[in-house]
């Protein structure tokens, strides 16, 4: 008899387990790049990327294509949508082809699907363009 009962239980949480009621679901984190570009002027140092989404603690990604002029880079920091940053006083340089994943705590502090961008300045007349998303791999 203690067998049989075993044997139903054993049976029992091997479906639960197969169907999925028993898993976690998580959102996807979301990695595709979006396109940026900013201007940079002596009247309006700061500019930043378009609002996304975020759902993961990991890293923003930044690649930035490119930069004019010579030598130039923009800084950069991660940021909530309406501009707060979450970035603990962790800021880059980022050149033109250089790859960068910013330090947030943008999830921690407000959940996830909290919408976020990044935050940039220059103090020379340029612009910048590059590709961004929120999570990383």
């Amino acid at each position: 008899m203690l067998a049989k009962k075993i044997a139903i239980s054993a049976a029992l949480i091997l479906s639960i387990a197969g169907s999925g009621l028993g898993s976690i679901s998580a959102h996807a984190s979301n990695v595709q790049d979006t396109y940026w570009h900013n201007e940079y002027r002596l009247w309006d140092q700061n500019d930043n990327t378009p609002s996304r989404q975020k759902y993961d603690t990991t890293s923003y990604y930044n690649r930035t294509d490119n930069i004019s002029g010579y030598n130039n880079y923009i800084r950069i920091w991660a940021a909530l949508a309406d501009g707060t940053a979450v970035n603990q006083d962790h800021a880059y340089n980022t050149y033109e082809g250089q790859v960068l994943y910013l330090w947030n705590l943008a999830v921690e502090r407000y959940g996830s699907g909290v919408s976020v961008r990044i935050n940039s300045t220059s103090t020379k007349w340029l612009s910048a363009s590059g590709v961004w998303s929120p999570d990383s791999v």
